[in-house]
């Protein structure tokens, strides 16, 4: 299973997806803002990093792009809300980005971690 950094603003969609996510059998650490995230992205301590792309401060993509340049082959997938606009053309940081779109289901988030971890 997989070292997951989950940065996502809403408190309760951070509880139920730490709790979802570490019923799957990952190892999920939550942060609510992507300074924070930053603050823990260490190379070698997490698989995974899932973030809102709304995050406040310096946004998602932006977390995006600072980790991947820290921690080469971190593996990212942006999180949008139920009534999040889609990514603009070209706004995903690399191009092995993923984005889900809503509406969000588990079943999607598990399996796009399925796929990034077989990358």
């Amino acid at each position: 299973m997989a070292r997951i950094l989950l940065a996502a603003h809403d408190d309760v969609m951070r509880c139920y997806l730490v709790r979802a996510l570490s019923r799957q059998g990952h190892a999920v650490m939550a942060v609510a803002d992507a300074h924070e995230a930053l603050g823990d992205l260490l190379p070698g301590a997490f698989d995974i990093l899932i973030a809102d792309t709304d995050l406040p401060g310096i946004g998602g993509p932006e977390l995006a792009r600072r980790a991947g340049a820290a921690i080469p082959g971190l593996r990212i997938l942006f999180r949008h809300g139920f009534s999040a606009a889609p990514l603009k053309e070209g706004a995903l940081p690399r191009l092995e980005d993923e984005a889900l779109e809503p509406p969000f289901h588990l079943s999607r988030l598990a399996d796009e971690i399925d796929n990034l971890l077989a990358a």
